[in-house]
């Protein structure tokens, strides 16, 4: 008996040692790869957060990080961040510059289709603000394998066509961006809504209503306060629209409080100057 105990011990310590001499530690990111995107991840953070400021500071250290160790995928992704950032903020002309140095970079180095996708989108992005001819880029990207970018894309040109006063084709993107979504991203899904209400604002203004309604729903859900915002600007614009003055007034004062909140002061005097024609 105690000889096959010992059998027995002995296999259970040789099968410790094989899988002990099997095991290979995971390998770990270099310090400074891992500091990166500690940065990037913060910034993100910081920037969801509507701390610009802060988000600013962080993703300009990553910058220089980036550059350091010459990571010329995560330099585009920075750069691509910066510029919806001060895009965000009503900066364009600053916006465009760091898109125009992040496109100089990609035509230098082999980046993932998707940053390349990326940086394709925030182009169209920027030149679409410039009044640029974006619709062959956007057209493009609308076939994307990534699913994201497929979604922005549809609901960016979805937007051109609206400025193009081509609401049905406008409004066939955006449902086809909905159907696609399925909540995969739910700020492209208040996206889409809201422009489908501001569609249906001249054609059906229930249907306008719940679209802008259900769009507020998610921004609030995500809490985002310049998506709140946006959408209490677009209820407020669409219930002047129809003669509903309680209603735009209440919209437009509750706008007024998130921008004053925020500290933006260009959108606060616009809310103002509403506010006052009541």
């Amino acid at each position: 008996m105690k000889n096959k105990l010992k059998i027995f011990t002995g296999i259970i310590f040789l099968f410790f040692l094989l899988i002990e001499g099997c095991y290979k530690a995971p390998v770990e990111q270099p310090y400074r790869i891992t500091e990166l995107n500690n940065l990037i991840l913060l910034a993100n953070k910081s920037f969801e957060k509507g701390e610009t400021e802060r988000a600013k500071n962080l993703y300009t250290e990553a910058l220089k990080k980036s550059r350091i160790i010459q990571d010329d995928n995560a330099t585009v992704i920075i750069l691509i961040s910066l510029s919806r950032l001060y895009t965000s903020e009503g900066k364009t002309e600053e916006a465009k510059k760091f898109i125009d140095t992040a496109i100089e970079f990609s035509k230098k180095t082999s980046l993932p289709e998707s940053t390349i996708e990326e940086l394709d989108f925030e182009r169209a992005r920027t030149g679409f603000l410039f009044n640029e001819d974006v619709e062959e880029i956007l057209k493009k990207l609308s076939f994307s394998k990534f699913t994201s970018i497929k979604i922005k894309s549809l609901n960016l040109l979805a937007r051109l066509k609206i400025k193009q006063n081509k609401h049905e084709e406008a409004e066939k993107l955006l449902n086809e961006g909905l159907e696609i979504n399925q909540k995969i991203n739910r700020i492209e899904e208040a996206n889409s809504l809201r422009l489908l209400g501001e569609i249906y604002s001249d054609k059906n203004k229930e249907v306008a209503e719940n679209y802008l309604l259900r769009a507020l729903e998610i921004d609030r859900e995500l809490a985002i306060p310049e998506k709140i915002a946006l959408d209490m600007e677009t209820l407020g614009m669409f219930y002047k629209k129809i003669g509903d003055k309680k209603k735009a007034k209440e919209y437009f004062m509750r706008t007024l409080e998130i921008w004053k909140a925020l500290d933006k002061k260009e959108f606060e005097m616009k809310m103002k100057d509403e506010i006052t024609k009541f």
